[in-house]
């Protein structure tokens, strides 16, 4: 059976729909609507935990950082395009960043 906004069989995560949003924005909203409504995947105040069952109802017990910042990287590009692309492109980044990975010298 399809339910709005998501396959009602299968694991999900939210930070996918996320991803989604430069493709198929009304539909990554519906999806991420649909998960929190449904399922209360929503975490206020840390934001959408790791994973869904679908099938089950059950809910990951994780929020993870990672997942936020795939979250955050998405909203960003979705609000300002090319703003993460940008620096990679002209050479300020290359030369900020080159002299960064030096050899570490520890000592007691």
């Amino acid at each position: 059976m399809q339910e709005e906004g998501y396959d009602s069989k299968g694991v999900v995560t939210p930070h996918a729909s996320f991803l989604a949003l430069p493709h198929e924005p009304a539909a990554a909203v519906a999806n991420l609507t649909a998960l929190d409504r449904d399922f209360g995947a929503y975490d206020d105040p840390y934001g959408f935990r790791h994973s869904v069952d679908t099938s089950t109802g059950r809910v990951s017990d994780f929020v993870l950082a990672l997942d936020q910042g795939v979250v955050a990287t998405a909203l960003a590009q979705q609000l300002r395009p090319g703003l993460l692309q940008r620096p990679f492109r002209t050479g300020g980044f290359r030369a900020r960043v080159r002299p960064l990975p030096t050899k570490e010298r520890f000592s007691i």
